[in-house]
């Protein structure tokens, strides 16, 4: 399995777990991003593998390629001094080099091509991980957003239950008015006391010397007996 197609699979994987466990969007998205993270390591480390495995299939390519030309020159030279069989010699060594040349070239070129699906592979995984946290800001302040109109939703409805405040209001208003006229009927027993001790004062002032006088000169009158304002001495004069 590439890595490209591991990397998919991770993003499939944490999506199924987010859509059937409907677990915490953040912590979920930050874990698929560290694991795709952990992907990314890997892949960065077997395109340097790749690319160094290039390198020296280049040089040894070359290399090859080198000593075909070298054994190629030997074998003129041999021809040029009359040197047939050295020449043969020459040319078989030179054969060597070429077959391994070509061997090499060929699994450089398919290394090529590996080592650029690997290269794609991994500019794509960066450009997925850069999307998902990009998305990830957003989806975050979704999320924020929907659990404020949650809780927002959640405190209307609480209010619109208004059954137990009316009910809890009218306990209350209720117990006020009891005490509003507890109070009253304390203040008007406070005047009423206040206003029978003032009139029982005025009362006395008005049982003076003077009633009790009058009512003994009445007495005095029914009984024939001298008023008490006349002197028995002016009696006695006449």
């Amino acid at each position: 399995m590439g890595i490209v197609t591991r990397f998919i699979n991770v993003i499939r994987a944490y999506t199924n777990s987010f859509l059937d466990k409907a677990e915490d969007p953040e912590k979920m998205l930050q874990q698929m991003l560290s694991d795709l993270e952990t992907q990314k390591r890997q892949a960065k480390q077997r395109m340097t593998e790749a690319l160094a495995l290039q390198k020296r299939l280049e040089r040894d390519t070359e290399k090859e390629n080198q000593e075909a030309e070298k054994w190629e020159q030997k074998a003129i030279l041999a021809v040029q001094n009359e040197k047939d069989e050295l020449a043969k010699e020459a040319l078989v060594r030179k054969k060597e080099h070429q077959r391994r040349g070509n061997e090499f070239e060929i699994q450089l070129e398919k290394h090529r091509n590996n080592a650029e699906v690997l290269k794609n592979g991994y500019q794509k995984m960066e450009d997925k991980i850069e999307e998902i946290k990009r998305k990830k800001g957003l989806l975050m302040a979704k999320q924020k957003q929907a659990e404020a109109q949650e809780k927002i939703y959640q405190t209307i409805e609480g209010i619109g239950d208004t059954s137990g405040t009316i009910e809890t209001m009218d306990r209350i208003e209720e117990k006020v008015e009891t005490m509003q006229s507890k109070a009253e009927a304390y203040q008007e027993i406070s005047m009423d006391t206040e206003k029978e001790s003032l009139e029982r004062k005025f009362d006395e002032l008005k049982g003076t010397p003077e009633d009790i006088e009058t009512e003994l000169l009445e007495l005095k009158k029914r009984a024939a007996l001298p008023s008490p304002d006349k002197n028995p001495e002016s009696e006695s004069d006449k």
